[in-house]
């Protein structure tokens, strides 16, 4: 068996952060003269559940956001479920015209990881795309149809799995010091006592608890910086 040929086999599930920008696309428009963040956290239908954070600290631009939103010839229905001085809750309704970036996703056979990140006129897709040729499909149909996509980073699981990638021994040495309170302030647990609960040199704990704690961060930064 070829190299071509393992790597086909053994490279499944892609993971990419997109940055899509959409002239005309109502989300972005508003993001782009609102000084406003969009948390879009679930998606049901033409129904848009989200959350809206005020990126000055004060709550004219949240209600200026809403305002526009009701105004909005996409738009149905706008409802404001909770509210802060810094944040807003929105169930939305809309109708678009075209397909949504959401919906061209997953015409494509992809998903997107939600939130959906909408910021400064653009929005930041978490895509998940099973193989390469689907990966393919779905990044040509997003610029057939939208102003400019951009790809902030991408990774490929060999074993199609999702999450930060811990090993075995890993994910049971996080289980365990979240378990015990290790991570509480102050700890409820030491390095030592976690060691002897997996019968293992308490230097090995503390190696196993460092890569997987490495791990953890250098995916938290893809995600979000």
């Amino acid at each position: 068996m070829s190299i071509a040929v393992i790597r086909r086999v053994f490279i499944r599930l892609i993971e990419a952060r997109l940055e899509i920008t959409a002239e005309g696309y109502y989300s972005c428009d508003l993001t782009r003269k609102i000084p406003v963040r969009v948390d879009l956290v679930s998606i049901n239908g033409p129904v848009g559940f989200g959350i809206i954070q005020s990126l000055t600290g004060e709550e004219k631009p949240l209600s200026d956001y809403v305002n526009a939103l009701e105004k909005s010839a996409s738009i149905i229905e706008v409802r404001v479920t909770h509210e802060t001085p810094v944040q807003y809750w929105t169930e939305v309704i809309h109708q678009l015209k075209k397909k949504s970036i959401h919906e061209t996703i997953l015409e494509s056979g992809c998903m997107s990881r939600l939130p959906i990140v909408i910021e400064g006129g653009t929005q930041i897709h978490h895509l998940l795309a099973p193989d390469q040729d689907a990966f393919r499909l779905v990044f040509d149909t997003l610029r057939s149809r939208f102003s400019k996509v951009r790809v902030l980073n991408i990774r490929r699981s060999p074993r199609g799995s999702l999450g930060p990638g811990l090993t075995t021994k890993q994910l049971d040495a996080i289980k365990l010091a979240i378990s015990r309170g290790y991570y509480d302030m102050p700890r409820k647990s030491e390095i030592k006592h976690l060691a002897k609960k997996l019968k293992i040199k308490r230097v090995a704990m503390q190696e196993r608890l460092r890569r997987a704690e490495r791990t953890i961060m250098y995916q938290f930064a893809e995600e979000y910086f």
